[in-house]
């Protein structure tokens, strides 16, 4: 177990991060996003299956949203459909307060090598989140475990059961599998893989 928070989205990633390194806690955030129903039972699922505690946070901030998971028009500022700005500067901040009051060491998010096509999922983007939050009070840090590894990578280095991974959600505009966002043909190629490879 590793004395740290995970921002567990209830996604393949995050999934696969959990099974891995066994995080003191679990954050999950609702923060407007279509999806959050069916993110969060996959998140309560996880932990209950790893008996890792979960804590739960709500954040009305679908006006500010953008793209694929907001249902809102996509933004100006980045060519990808699924772009929320500052998202990932949001959930980092709020699992830091939390790491700081269950005095935990670190922030693990579940990046992994393609998300390196949004700048939140580079790495300038989390030294900069680590300065920031190293010239605060509490002196947390933000990691990235599988930033190098491809989701398959990662699943495969985790040892995650196709069991446990079944309970993945991730499509980007509903509760509901749409079968034709980058988030379910992601899960539906992945899913695919492990069970040819079980």
């Amino acid at each position: 177990m590793t004395n740290s928070v995970l921002l567990l989205s209830g996604g393949l990633d995050s999934i696969a991060l959990a099974y891995w390194l066994r995080p003191s806690r679990c954050l999950f955030v609702n923060y407007g996003q279509l999806p959050a129903s069916a993110e969060r039972a996959a998140a309560g699922q996880i932990c209950n299956s790893l008996n890792i505690p979960l804590e739960e946070l709500t954040l009305p901030l679908e006006n500010l949203g953008a793209g694929d998971m907001s249902g809102n028009s996509s933004s100006e500022h980045s060519p990808h459909s699924e772009f929320w700005p500052f998202r990932n500067q949001i959930l980092i901040t709020l699992g830091a307060m939390m790491a700081l009051r269950y005095e935990l060491d670190s922030v693990l998010i579940g990046t992994v090598s393609t998300d390196s096509k949004h700048k939140d999922g580079t790495v300038d983007f989390r030294d900069a989140c680590n300065k920031l939050l190293g010239i605060q009070e509490g002196s947390v840090s933000v990691e990235a475990p599988a930033a190098s590894m491809t989701t398959e990578q990662l699943i495969h280095e985790s040892g995650v059961p196709v069991s446990l991974m079944g309970w993945a959600h991730s499509c980007h505009t509903s509760n509901v599998a749409c079968g034709e966002c980058p988030g379910c043909y992601k899960h539906s190629e992945l899913m695919g893989s492990m069970e040819i490879n079980r």
